[in-house]
């Protein structure tokens, strides 16, 4: 009888041991688990600033850092920083497994000007970035480049319709890159041709190249193409605009139909149960061949949708971004068929 006893410890022992490795696999309390993404000497990777950082101003929803988490276990998080001049970053939600981007809220007023250093901690990891503060409501002029300066500007997106007597609208934006090397304020101008000008200003927060949205004002009086140019006073740039009397359609085709979507990227978080808000994007590929007016569209899946609509002024490869909107109604895989000029590509949504 001994060693049938032997035996059977020996089963139950290999049958459990499984079972508590199991155990020990999950987390009954549902928080994520994972890693920041830093650098070898501990900055926060692929932060990016939003907003201007004045003191003794109180912070608001546009002032914000992103950084990025590399999730191994789905679940809830809640990521801030130490207090510092006066202020701080939360931000407090769910996260799926894989690379996340985390939008850390300040909140409070800075008390003196400076650059301050902020840590933040997400399990066992912790990383810091940098904000400047500046004095007085005022934040000093930025030095950039235009892109594409003295040449045709590096436009990526022409936003909005643009139809002769018909006033332009906030909708009509001119998307380009610039190059920044000193944070600060900063006024792109342009002059008024054909009714028309665009111009943008406000603050660059972090250095290098990143994308801004010029602003068309005023009504055209003509239609045609005219070529513009903007300047920041040190460098300068031009585009052109196509104007036309009546709305007409483009002429395009999606990037991968009738496939998957070529290239496409899907932006933001999805959770079953949240809204979805103005980080939920898909940026699709299309190929222009006739200038006019376009209208892409997914149809509606687990209670969400996608979709974009405005003018393609010139030919050729180009990206459109389309906007999400709806709640989640569940977690999973999703398909969506993004529709537009009569053909069909597919994309991928992952909620959680």
């Amino acid at each position: 009888m001994k060693p049938i006893s032997y035996f059977l410890f020996a089963f139950l022992l290999i049958a459990v041991l499984p079972a508590c490795q199991k155990i020990q696999d999950t987390n009954p309390d549902g928080i994520s688990m994972g890693t920041l993404k830093k650098t070898v000497t501990g900055d926060c990777m692929a932060v990016v600033v939003s907003g201007i950082f004045i003191v003794d101003s109180i912070l608001k929803n546009d002032n914000y850092v992103d950084v990025e988490v590399d999730v191994t276990q789905a679940g809830t998080f809640d990521i801030k920083s130490d207090s510092v001049n006066g202020y701080s970053f939360i931000k407090k939600g769910t996260l799926a497994t894989g690379l996340n981007k985390i939008r850390l809220y300040a909140s409070g007023k800075p008390l003196a000007a400076g650059v301050n250093t902020f840590t933040i901690s997400y399990g066992l990891s912790t990383c810091s970035f940098k904000i400047t503060v500046f004095t007085g409501g005022s934040a000093g002029s930025a030095q950039f480049t235009l892109g594409g300066s003295p040449g045709n500007c590096s436009v990526s997106s022409i936003n909005g319709n643009y139809i002769v007597g018909q006033a332009l609208t906030a909708a009509n934006t001119i998307e380009m890159t610039v190059n920044v090397t000193t944070i600060g304020t900063y006024n792109i101008t342009g002059t008024v041709i054909n009714g028309v000008s665009f111009n943008v200003s406000g603050a660059f927060t972090n250095p290098g190249i990143q994308n801004i949205f010029l602003t068309a004002t005023g009504t055209p009086t003509a239609a045609g193409v005219f070529t513009y140019t903007v300047t920041n006073n040190t460098t300068s740039c031009n585009f052109s605009i196509t104007y036309t009397v009546t709305i007409t359609n483009a002429s395009f085709g999606l990037s991968g139909s009738p496939g998957n979507c070529t290239g496409a990227t899907v932006s933001g978080t999805y959770t079953a149960g949240t809204p979805l808000n103005a980080t939920n994007t898909v940026l699709i590929n299309v190929n222009v061949t006739s200038p006019g007016i376009y209208t892409i569209t997914t149809t509606a899946v687990n209670g969400i949708s996608f979709s974009a609509s405005g003018t393609f002024n010139i030919t050729g490869l180009q990206q459109v971004t389309l906007k999400g909107i709806g709640t989640p109604t569940a977690a999973g895989v999703f398909n969506f068929p993004v529709s537009g000029n009569g053909n069909t590509c597919g994309i991928s949504v992952t909620c959680m």
